[in-house]
């Protein structure tokens, strides 16, 4: 399937590896000119050096996700970016009753703040050419709550409040916003959660992986480069009336129903 956004420009956050880079890559194989950001300048240029090696065209922006100073470039770019993909380096595991203020602060920033800035603006421009494509990499915390997981579960869990809202604004414009949350992938966050929780058990890496995967209707971590597909698909002409909506990529994991 032609999904018509060949030469399109794509901002994606979070893109040095996981969900984050596999959207990137996705959307690089449509056509699309994608700008990476991340922390890492070293991983960026890998991912870089991946999507070019395929043909794809791709540019990095150096960026703590978390630091205003860093993305005023991005809220500068006169030309504007035609799809933006949202994403954040995942906050630390934490209880309830064990929360920190100024961790809550600096992720609130980064999850939360500059998330929208980017996004407001963004998708003022996105308005104004008539089209554009807003998509965010959530989690299924939205819905159903993780356990140890706080931090994430509050924010993200506002944030998309925040997109839920923007869509409705933004529906009449050519502009569609939509969320994708993914249930366990075989990323790098997956295997360090996999890790600790082996390290607190005693038992090995590989037993807490496939039990996990067996808790998983469909028996197994999902592969980023489904997740990717997702979002290159909801990115394209053919999602033109797909908006304010939430997707779950979980292997069917969620208990909340269809």
């Amino acid at each position: 399937m032609d999904l018509g956004i060949s030469g399109k420009r794509a901002l994606v956050l979070g893109a040095s590896q996981g969900l984050g880079a596999a959207s990137a890559s996705a959307l690089a194989a449509e056509g699309v000119a994608v700008t990476l950001v991340a922390r890492s300048a070293d991983k960026l240029q890998a991912r870089i050096a991946e999507i070019r090696d395929k043909g794809g065209k791709a540019s990095a922006h150096v960026a703590d996700l978390g630091s205003a100073a860093d993305l005023k470039p991005i809220l500068a770019d006169a030309q504007g970016y035609d799809i933006l993909v949202l994403n954040s380096p995942p906050p630390p595991p934490v209880k309830a009753q064990d929360v920190d203020r100024a961790v809550w602060a600096k992720q609130f920033e980064a999850m939360f703040l500059n998330q929208i800035d980017l996004t407001a603006h963004l998708g003022r421009g996105m308005a104004a050419r008539g089209w554009g494509r807003i998509l965010s990499i959530a989690s299924t915390s939205v819905q159903e709550p993780i356990p140890g997981l706080v931090y994430s579960n509050a924010l993200r869990a506002g944030l998309q409040g925040y997109l839920k809202s923007l869509s409705d604004e933004l529906a009449g414009q050519g502009v569609t916003v939509n969320t994708v949350a993914p249930g366990s992938f075989a990323t790098e966050r997956t295997s360090s959660l996999d890790a600790a929780a082996a390290k607190r058990s005693g038992r090995s890496v590989d037993e807490i992986a496939a039990e996990g995967a067996a808790g998983i209707p469909a028996g197994r971590y999902g592969d980023p480069a489904e997740f990717g597909a997702m979002i290159a698909f909801l990115a394209g002409q053919q999602s033109a009336y797909t908006t304010g909506a939430f997707f779950r990529l979980d292997g069917g994991s969620s208990r909340g129903g269809i």
